[in-house]
């Protein structure tokens, strides 16, 4: 429960942060990192991922540290997976983890 309230503040920020447009750096990072997590996998179909974006309070773009990825399954419906960037001496890495199964394909802006 703690994690689904902990997902719907983040997401409820995000929302709240600004309206989306083209894809923007982080979320093409993300969407790429998800899409190689699950191109193996029957389950998801690895072209059907679409990730939220940095947040933009006042209009002044944040760098996001969590974003949620949705993965279209192969049987109708969406994934929710969480993408930590994790920050490294010369680079970023990720943590990804599935989020919530059957979550819905729409993510907040």
């Amino acid at each position: 429960m703690r994690v689904v309230a902990a997902l719907l503040v983040t997401c409820g920020a995000l929302v709240l942060a600004g309206c989306g447009g083209s894809e923007d750096a982080t979320q093409r990072f993300a969407r790429e990192a998800v899409e190689s997590r699950v191109a193996n996998d029957d389950a998801y179909d690895p072209e059907g991922v679409h990730c939220t974006g940095n947040p933009r309070p006042w209009f002044v773009e944040r760098q996001a540290t969590l974003v949620i990825c949705a993965v279209r399954r192969t049987e109708g419906g969406c994934d929710w997976f969480r993408v930590e960037l994790v920050p490294l001496a010369t680079r970023v890495t990720t943590r990804i983890r599935l989020e919530e199964r059957n979550a819905g394909c729409v993510l907040p802006a």
